[in-house]
């Protein structure tokens, strides 16, 4: 079999690391809902104790919780086996794109779930936003919609709730 080289591979890595780390943050919240996870402190305790309800998700400025309360915990250990998959089966000029990757993915889609709870968020004008945002607002009423926009992984593990276009 003929290996990818150039550009068409650089598209291979890209969309490869993509879905990994889409993966990988989805089962990291997905499994902080679990009762028995040792994550459930962190995350519900912390940010959904902070935005109880899809009532309650706005506030002038975002709070993730603190110390024993912070939803980021319940996310690292999901990222940290990422990238030691990638550091083992990822070789050569691929590594440092594909870790590059993840890093850039993991702050947009944060920059993102932050103006998600904003009262006056930058990206209001945006229509894929404010649905994007409502889907968000009912995973504070239930244990659904666990990703950031793109669901594709909620509709895979049938964890996808859909809202109307605002």
């Amino acid at each position: 079999m003929a290996r990818a080289s150039g550009p068409a591979s650089l598209g291979l890595v890209l969309v490869a690391t993509y879905y990994a780390t889409t993966l990988a943050l989805w089962a990291g919240h997905w499994f902080s809902h679990l009762p028995w996870s040792p994550f459930r402190t962190f995350h519900l305790r912390g940010h959904h104790t902070l935005y109880p309800d899809s009532r309650h998700t706005r506030s002038a400025r975002f709070r993730y919780g603190s110390g024993r309360a912070s939803s980021i915990p319940a996310l690292l250990p999901w990222l940290v086996i990422e990238a030691t998959l990638a550091s083992v089966l990822v070789a050569g000029w691929r590594l440092p794109i594909t870790l590059g990757e993840i890093v850039i993915l993991v702050v947009l889609l944060n920059a993102v779930h932050t103006q998600f709870h904003l009262l006056a968020p930058w990206l209001e004008e945006r229509r894929w936003f404010r649905t994007a945002r409502r889907r968000h607002d009912f995973h504070h009423d239930a244990d659904v919609n666990f990703m950031v926009g793109d669901h594709f992984w909620d509709r895979v593990f049938g964890t996808f709730h859909g809202v109307g276009r605002c």
